[in-house]
């Protein structure tokens, strides 16, 4: 028994010497292993390339500050609803010399998982720039959508084109973040409301609403009267353009006519007489011939005449007439009553000459029925 005993506790220490001889050679083993796949994963990092970028991912290339342009977006209505027509607005201002190009991406506008749709019916594109106050441009793209669900909605940048005119750089639009509410409003859960109580819909108790509605049609009607008509008063009236001037020619006449039929010689009224027949004449050479006869001298008349000669109208014959005129206006002369009619008769005889050539049978026959 002893003897069994003795050779197991052999057998252990056999099997403890042997583990303890092979021990460091296997730890060194599995550290060289370890090792080995540390260096290999190193190796399988650096070779392996660089992560890709998004999809749809916005990449701004670097740009001057001076050159970059300002963007603001709006978002109208600012607080849509489930439903609505929501147009988003990118604004560009940026120099005179440089121009921007910016088409929205219709993926990037599309977003299934929230509900959001590219609305079907598109705003028509403004693609004219106008300028500002500061001696920018500013151009406007609109893009119209429509959301089906309540929540958050982010519009990722998306890429814009600057021309300087020396290079094309890119640029980011700004991130665009706006709330769609529920039709229900801030209630958690919306409860339907009561029906409402019946309306009495017979004749006659609709006669009373029927009574002040015709009372209210009557009184549009009476407002509607009173600002026509307000409104006729107000308008300016057409005024008929005067009559034509009179040819000097037909207003002599007339008045040597009443001269003729007057009796102002057989009051002893000599003076006036000649004075009437001197303003007859002197108002028609001036209307004749374009000048204010009425207030010159007769030397001043007679200066003009001859530059501007009156056709079948001799000069002395204007002359004569007029300084015996002047003698009985300013140097009190006393013409015999012969001399009376012989100087309204050579004013006649000088209006009917000098008659011009332009003083139809039509004048005529207007003058002598007026």
């Amino acid at each position: 028994m002893s003897h069994l005993v003795t050779s197991r506790w052999k057998a252990v220490l056999r099997a403890l010497a042997l583990t303890l001889l092979l021990a460091p050679p296997a730890a060194l083993a599995q550290d060289a292993s370890v090792a080995d796949a540390a260096d290999a994963a190193d190796a399988s990092r650096a070779a392996a390339p660089a992560p890709a970028r998004a999809a749809g991912e916005c990449v701004a290339d670097p740009l001057p500050a001076d050159h970059a342009p300002a963007i603001e977006v709006t978002v109208n209505p600012p607080n849509p609803q489930v439903g609505d027509r929501v147009r988003v607005t990118w604004v560009f201002r940026y120099r005179t010399n440089d121009r921007v190009e910016f088409e929205p991406d219709a993926v990037a506008l599309q977003q299934p998982a929230i509900e959001l749709e590219y609305a079907r019916e598109q705003p028509e594109r403004d693609r004219s720039v106008h300028g500002e106050r500061d001696g920018r441009l500013r151009s406007e793209v609109t893009v119209a959508l429509q959301p089906f669900r309540a929540g958050d909605v982010v519009i990722r940048p998306m890429n814009a084109r600057v021309n300087t005119g020396d290079e094309i750089a890119r640029i980011c639009t700004p991130e665009v973040r706006f709330r769609v509410r529920s039709v229900f409003g801030n209630a958690s859960h919306p409860q339907a409301r009561d029906i409402t109580r019946p309306e009495d819909v017979r004749r006659d108790a609709l006669t009373l609403r029927n009574v002040a509605l015709g009372l209210d049609a009557l009184f549009l009607a009476v407002v509607a009267a009173l600002s026509i008509a307000a409104w006729l008063r107000r308008r300016p009236k057409v005024v008929p353009p005067p009559p034509p001037p009179r040819h000097p020619y037909f207003v002599a006449r007339e008045a040597l006519e009443v001269l003729s039929r007057g009796d102002l010689l057989a009051r002893g009224l000599t003076k006036d007489y000649y004075d009437a027949v001197s303003d007859v004449v002197r108002r028609y050479l001036g209307g004749v011939r374009g000048f204010d006869a009425i207030e010159m001298t007769t030397d001043e008349i007679l200066a003009w005449l001859r530059k501007h000669p009156l056709p079948g109208v001799t000069l002395v014959e204007v002359e004569n007439l007029l300084r015996e005129c002047d003698l009985v206006k300013f140097a009190r002369y006393v013409p015999a009553h012969e001399e009376s009619d012989a100087i309204l008769a050579s004013a006649v005889s000088l209006v009917e000459r000098g008659r011009p050539m332009m003083a139809t049978e039509q004048e005529a026959s207007r003058g002598g029925a007026q």
